[in-house]
């Protein structure tokens, strides 16, 4: 496949031309209630070229390998067309040359284990969910993804890609009479099969939490110092600070460009967060990005101090810097744009007990559910939490939601904990034209310890 896209690109007029192209085949087994709902696989498999000329850039995709040239030929067309109407050339920064092959290094690859032996652990951990007299019942789907990726440039960059994933994803419901409860679970999103086994133990307790919800209080809505576990300081790190770390989001919108400007005080010297997509075993984890940039290390803040933000060539030749690897796109059929890998807040120095003994009056809010930006305001939602009283864990309460500025939130971080922990979740929706240009990536993850935040806003209950 590389050889086609080398000799596509041969024939270019363009002054920058790269070649992406994919083979994906993805299998999908879920359960609803006791029954075997739907069994699904599919292939997908296509190209795109992006080309740059006369200061213009465009991308064309296409699924038929023998339009090919005329797909680099539209979009050198528009690329030129494009050119007329910019307020700037487009330009794009120094990147390394490459040529390399990348295997997936699973302990257990999924594609060595049988569909039935799938089917049978999925339904092995549907069934023990269902044990549970209170569940009412579940959506659970084993979901595994295969995908080998070709990119070729004009630069002389080569790379052959294979990236997998799988996952089993759980929705559980709950339900006492008129009152029902429901929270997810996921497991593995990894390209490790390993991840999923021998997880009875997580599946019961999630089916618990699901049960106990139905006895909780709603939260009263107020302003509470909280301690948020793992699971939900990773949300908030992703939805209220990530998305605005990513460049292509903010350069348009100059009111975000002069709130994230670099060298900004944005915490206290106890936060780090980083964005790191070369690491080993987390859910954003993959090597080069649709533009062959290495995935890296990138600290957005150190020290509490804003000094970096997510970059693709174009974006780095606009803000200055370094592609940081990435741009990245659902799939061939859509223009990449720049998202987060693995995102995170570094380990702190204070443990777990520490932090919840000093709150005489807070919450302790656990697990992620949904969540959304607009502009430096957020909204989120936590899954189940507890009621902190005089340093111990109370009453465990629902029905929580969470909004805030997250400038001022990222201030209030008072002490973050040394139990860092991989999220077993990801994936993540970015639009930049509206609704019917959202894009849902799965290899998007987040990470963190406990962390301690003063004055949140939780809606609830009067």
């Amino acid at each position: 496949m590389r050889d086609l896209l080398k000799k596509a690109l041969s024939k270019t007029s363009a002054s920058y031309a790269d070649a992406y192209y994919e083979d994906r085949h993805s299998l999908a087994i879920t359960f609803a209630g006791k029954k075997l709902k739907d069994v699904s696989t599919t292939t997908l498999n296509g190209g795109r070229f992006r080309a740059l000329k006369g200061g213009g850039s465009a991308y064309s995709s296409y699924t038929d390998l023998k339009k090919m040239d005329e797909s680099l030929k539209s979009a050198e067309n528009t690329a030129f067309d494009m050119s007329k109407h910019q307020k700037r050339p487009i330009e794009l920064a120094a990147a390394p040359v490459i040529d390399d092959v990348v295997k997936a290094t699973p302990e257990i690859d999924p594609r060595d284990i049988t569909f039935n032996e799938k089917r049978t652990l999925a339904q092995k951990y549907n069934d023990l969910i269902l044990s549970n007299e209170k569940v009412y019942t579940t959506l659970l789907t084993y979901n595994e993804v295969v995908t080998k990726k070709y990119f070729v440039n004009t630069e002389g960059t080569m790379i052959d890609q294979e990236v997998i994933l799988c996952r089993i994803s759980a929705r559980i419901i709950a339900k006492n009479g008129s009152t029902i409860q429901s929270t997810g679970i996921s497991l593995g999103f990894d390209e490790d099969y390993k991840k999923l086994l021998d997880r009875e133990a997580d599946i019961e307790n999630q089916a618990k939490i699901t049960v106990d919800l139905l006895d909780a209080e709603p939260v009263k809505g107020g302003v509470y110092t909280i301690l948020c576990n793992p699971f939900l300081a990773g949300i908030f790190t992703h939805e209220a600070f990530g998305h605005l770390s990513e460049a292509d989001s903010l350069y348009d919108i100059q009111s975000i460009v002069d709130l994230m400007k670099i060298g900004k005080v944005m915490g206290k010297p106890i936060l780090n967060i980083v964005d790191q997509g070369n690491l080993k075993g987390a859910s954003g984890t993959y090597k080069y990005d649709d533009e062959g940039i290495p995935t890296q290390k990138t600290y957005l803040i150190k020290d509490g101090i804003l000094t970096g933000r997510l970059l693709s060539r174009e974006m780095a030749s606009v803000f200055g810097g370094k592609p940081t690897g990435n741009l990245r796109a659902t799939d061939y059929r859509l223009n990449p744009i720049v998202r987060m890998s693995n995102i995170f807040i570094e380990n702190g120095e204070s443990t777990y007990e520490d932090m919840l003994e000093s709150i005489d009056d807070g919450l302790y809010l656990c697990q992620g559910k949904g969540g959304q930006t607009m502009g430096d305001l957020f909204t989120f939602g936590a899954q189940y939490g507890y009621k902190i009283k005089n340093g111990k864990l109370g009453k465990m309460i629902r029905d929580i939601n969470i909004s805030g500025n997250v400038f001022s939130t990222l201030k209030n971080i008072v002490a973050i904990g040394n139990d860092f922990e991989i999220i077993e979740t990801g994936g993540c929706g970015k639009s930049k034209a509206g609704l019917f240009y959202m894009q849902m990536l799965d290899k998007s993850g987040m990470l963190s310890p406990h962390v301690k935040i003063k004055d949140v806003v939780i809606g609830g209950k009067e």
